[in-house]
């Protein structure tokens, strides 16, 4: 039995050995009958998969040279200046991110130069042997992919996590007084453990040809756009995919400065609340701030783009995700609002703050003592921390996707992951293709997690961290567990099936109780692991299809996770010792650490209060527990449905993205689940289906070229006007959706007179 991510994918075996034929074959050949058995063809010469096909080469020059020294000085330059810049604005709000696709594109150009500026001369090691400084003219796509490869270490990934600790840490928090070591040790243990974890899944998240990983087809098709000239007809376009690029790229940057900067009430398009601004219910029911987003009209793509590209998961993925957050949080959410369940009516109704008994922002400060431990008697006197209506009930999802995850994949995947275990993966054209180089010992990954976990105990125990040595190894066991069923997940979807913060959370709470730098570092070796590890494995499956040598590409991703580590936390240290104010929230250029400031109050939260007095029984969010049953055995009925009925269309219910893919709620609302379904079924099934020459030439060029036109509009907007301190002149288009109820983030309940509400003074500890 075929799973519904391979059938959704499939395609008859076509002897075609070029795009050109494929963009103009039979549309029926991507049509696909849900009653219908479908056989697919691995040993085909073509992928089994048309997003594959549609942008990744099925041929290979194993001559092109890829360890180049312009490759290695371009990858090592885009690794520091990347992973510096986006650290140091990654504790700015408003911040800027530099996306990969910007890296993509300047490497390009930089990659051209020195092919032709560097001596072709060839330097004698002696016994080694010798190499050439610039071995061919012609700047390669595999060199190009490596260099990605090694900037997405800081593009791709953004700021590691686990600098938020030495934010945390620092003096306008806990101010533990940690060195300078502990946080280079703290940020290279997490990001080297994900590499090493990502290279022992690889036989199950990057040989299988299932696993396709949307995202990395739209870097693949940038690559291939740069790097080759053929240009097909697809359905009377006859533009070139460079020329199509170019021209959304500069529509895109030209267009945001609109919603960006000069009309922002584009982005947040509320049309109703703007003409009952003080209806409260109105404003919670179609607002996009602190409401639950009905109305799906915004003129912004990085509100549409806001959780994943649309364009780069498949409609039956987007289906199951919206249908899960229309019934979550558009029928669940305002019966549990409205009806007052956990004091919610008296917050406002979509926040990811955490709130006090009065309705204010619950202030941390006022429970910990001076040895950054529980004040039990000043949180008596002060509050429990209390939720918002979403932001309690996505805990629930997230309890239920932890559980649901290991169910889905043990049902649907077991033969599979079987399969890679024994060495038996099906191997499609490109894995065939990659038999060619010699493979990544496992040992070599085995090796540096060994390593990392020594150091990791040594860290903890030389510093003082109050995390036991078991706790690191408890902490890996979560990866051990759900690296592979959440890498097969987000592979096949494009949606993030990580939801092992509120695990870790959850499990580091109550071990950990009153201990909150072990609680952090106790999330920090279990949830960033698995989540740097997955972006790891992406870029493993980047080399895959673009056939980098495996040995080339560890090196590779070795060195760049090490630089790219030492410049994050280089950076954070510089930046919290000579930048004045640091942190503080009315820092006067806005350096006020939001990342390091959320996981602070998370870990105040998680570990100095505890789930015990939130969640255990008969506490107030105890209810939420049901969620792990739930999710364990929902995946369960659809199968038992699959089987009694023999309907294919119980495949498609996938209840990991049900679960999981509302897991940015907050802050994300409703007009970034509607607006992303509409655009994915608009090109990924309508547009699929009807005009496949076009999408299979276009569309993932397209998704692509909207990021990067964003991105640089963003990129200049940021540089040029708001860090500079200047302001656009406001208007009503720059006012009129903050004017309102919805902006205002206005309760539907008042406080009693009584000044709060919930349980009667001091009956909590």
């Amino acid at each position: 039995m075929t799973s519904i991510e391979e059938r959704t994918h499939a395609a008859p075996k076509s002897k075609t050995s070029t795009n050109v034929e494929v963009a103009q074959g039979n549309l029926d050949e991507c049509s696909l009958d849900l009653d219908e058995k479908i056989e697919y063809d691995y040993e085909s010469e073509r992928s089994p998969f048309p997003e594959v096909r549609a942008v990744v080469p099925e041929t290979d020059d194993p001559d092109l040279p890829v360890n180049t020294v312009r490759m290695w000085i371009l990858g090592i330059i885009f690794t520091i200046l990347g992973s510096g810049i986006n650290q140091f604005f990654s504790l700015r709000y408003p911040s800027v991110h530099i996306v990969s696709l910007v890296a993509e594109l300047l490497a390009y150009p930089c990659g051209v130069f020195l092919a032709n500026i560097l001596p072709r001369a060839t330097i004698s090691l002696g016994q080694l042997g010798s190499f050439c400084l610039n071995p061919d003219r012609r700047f390669n796509i595999k060199e190009h992919t490596m260099i990605v490869i090694m900037s997405n270490v800081a593009f791709g990934y953004g700021s590691a996590d686990s600098t938020s600790i030495i934010q945390a840490a620092g003096p306008k928090f806990y101010n533990f007084g940690l060195t300078a070591g502990f946080s280079v040790l703290v940020v290279l243990c997490a990001q080297l453990l994900g590499f090493g974890v990502a290279g022992l899944a690889s036989p199950w998240l990057v040989e299988p040809a299932s696993i396709i990983w949307p995202q990395v087809l739209s870097n693949c098709a940038m690559l291939e756009t740069l790097h080759s000239r053929a240009n097909s007809v697809a359905n009377g376009w006859k533009i070139s995919r460079l020329r199509f690029f170019l021209y959304v790229c500069a529509g895109a940057f030209g267009w945001y400065f609109f919603p960006g900067l000069m009309f922002t009430a584009l982005s947040y398009f509320t049309w109703i609340c703007w003409i009952v601004p003080r209806n409260v219910v109105v404003n919670q029911l179609f607002g996009m701030q602190t409401g639950l987003g009905l109305s799906p009209i915004t003129f912004d793509w990085s509100q549409v783009a806001y959780n994943t590209n649309p364009l780069l998961s498949p409609s039956w993925a987007a289906v199951n995700v919206f249908a899960g957050f229309a019934f979550f949080f558009w029928v669940v959410v305002p019966g549990i609002y409205y009806t007052n369940t956990w004091f919610t009516a008296y917050l406002p109704m979509m926040t990811s703050d955490v709130y006090d008994r009065t309705g204010a922002v619950y202030d941390t400060n006022r429970v910990v003592s001076a040895q950054n431990t529980l004040d039990i008697d000043s949180y008596t006197k002060y509050s429990p921390p209390y939720l918002g209506a979403t932001f309690a009930f996505v805990y629930g999802l997230s309890f239920a996707s932890i559980t649901g995850v290991l169910t889905h994949i043990g049902i649907w995947h077991s033969r599979d992951i079987g399969a890679a275990f024994r060495g038996k993966n099906r191997l499609d054209i490109h894995a065939r293709l990659m038999k060619s180089y010699k493979k990544t010992p496992w040992y070599w990954y085995a090796a540096t997690i060994v390593a990392t976990t020594a150091i990791s105990i040594a860290m903890v125990e030389v510093y003082k961290t109050k995390l036991p040595v078991y706790g690191i190894f408890l902490a890996l066991i979560i990866p051990a567990v759900y690296m592979i069923p959440c890498g097969i997940i987000q592979g096949i979807t494009n949606v993030n099936a990580n939801q092992l913060n509120v695990l870790a959370e959850f499990i580091g709470g109550y071990m950990f109780e009153g201990k909150p730098l072990a609680n952090m570092i106790f999330k920090m070796l279990s949830t960033d692991v698995v989540g740097q590890g997955i972006y790891f494995a992406m870029d493993m499956k980047l080399g895959h299809y673009l056939k980098i040598p495996p040995r080339s590409l560890f090196l590779a991703q070795g060195l760049a996770t090490i630089v790219g580590a030492l410049t994050q936390a280089g950076v954070t240290l510089w930046m919290l010792g000579h930048i004045s104010d640091a942190c503080s929230q009315d820092q006067p250029d806005g350096f006020s650490c939001p990342n390091g400031r959320t996981v602070y109050s998370s870990s105040v939260i998680w570990g100095l209060v505890g789930p015990r007095r939130l969640y255990s029984v008969g506490m107030i969010y105890s209810s939420l527990l049901h969620f792990f049953w739930i999710g364990a055995i929902a995946p369960l009925i659809t199968y038992a449905l699959y089987k009694l009925t023999k309907k294919q269309y119980w495949k498609y219910v996938n209840w990991p993205l049900i679960f999981t893919g509302t897991a940015n709620v907050p802050p994300a609302t409703g007009i970034n689940y509607s607006s992303w379904a509409l655009v994915n079924f608009i090109f990924n099934h309508f547009i699929k289906r009807r005009y496949f020459a076009w999408w299979t030439k276009y569309n993932y060029i397209l998704a692509a070229a909207l990021d990067t036109g964003l991105a640089l509009s963003g990129i200049i907007i940021f540089f040029c006007i708001s860090y500079p301190g200047a302001v656009f002149p406001q208007w009503w288009g720059n006012t009129v959706y903050l004017n309102t109820a919805d902006g205002d983030g206005t309760p539907w309940k008042k406080i009693p007179e009584v000044g709060y509400f919930g349980p009667a003074n001091g009956t909590w500890s």
